[in-house]
């Protein structure tokens, strides 16, 4: 039985038709969370199993320049990928975790979080989640109908 949808993704064709997807979706949740979407350049993908792990962090690696490890291989797109408004310029493979069973997530880009934290944070804490660490903190958007996350990510 196939639980993950995209899993495992096997070749570009596929992750292309996945960013597209994870794009679309968390544009979606941000319209029915906060009533507007918000600009994305970045999106990660929840690989679902080890060989999937691998494979795509192959794939990726062929599209971009490495930027950092965390969890996985993040790029920068050597073509960034146009999905509506947004531009994807980053993109990275998470290692299989047992707690991520969505297809992938993305980073909104706003220009001033404590704003946006003031403003969304408080009248929407069904649907955004105040997550704390060390040397930043970000606001986790999410809901039980969709199958990605999304995040606005204090620096």
């Amino acid at each position: 039985m196939k639980i993950y949808r995209f899993s495992p993704i096997r070749d570009e064709k596929e992750l292309r038709e996945a960013v597209v997807y994870v794009v679309e979706k968390t544009s979606d949740l941000a319209k029915k969370v906060i009533g507007k979407t918000l600009p994305i350049s970045s999106l990660t993908f929840f690989a679902h199993y080890p060989d999937e792990f691998e494979k795509l962090s192959g794939i990726v690696k062929t599209l971009g320049n490495f930027v950092n490890e965390n969890n996985g291989p993040r790029v920068a797109l050597h073509e960034p990928i146009k999905v509506g408004e947004n531009t994807i310029i980053h993109l990275r493979i998470r290692k299989p975790d047992p707690y991520r069973m969505q297809v992938g997530c993305n980073d909104f880009n706003i220009s001033d979080y404590a704003a946006f934290k003031n403003k969304y944070l408080p009248k929407h804490s069904n649907n955004l989640r105040l997550i704390e660490r060390k040397d930043y903190e970000m606001i986790e958007f999410f809901d039980p109908d969709f199958d990605v996350l999304a995040y606005v990510v204090s620096k």
